[in-house]
């Protein structure tokens, strides 16, 4: 059996709240992600990168967005 182990990608408190508000859905705007965190534009974008530079998440564009 694989001991688990500490992944500081994942285990950033926001980056964990994402993870957690998104293992529930197929997806979710982005705006309701921000205001469920509290955070600024930049700060979810920088999170998100980071979670989807590691395979956690994946970012879409949704259609008729500019």
């Amino acid at each position: 059996m694989t001991e688990p182990r500490y992944d500081a990608v994942i285990h950033a408190p926001n980056r964990l709240q994402i993870c957690a508000m998104l293992a529930a859905v197929d997806s979710m705007e982005l705006s309701r992600v921000r205001e469920s965190l509290g955070v600024s534009d930049s700060v979810l974008s920088k999170h998100l990168k980071v979670l989807e530079g590691a395979g956690y998440v994946e970012v879409t564009k949704a259609r008729g967005a500019s």
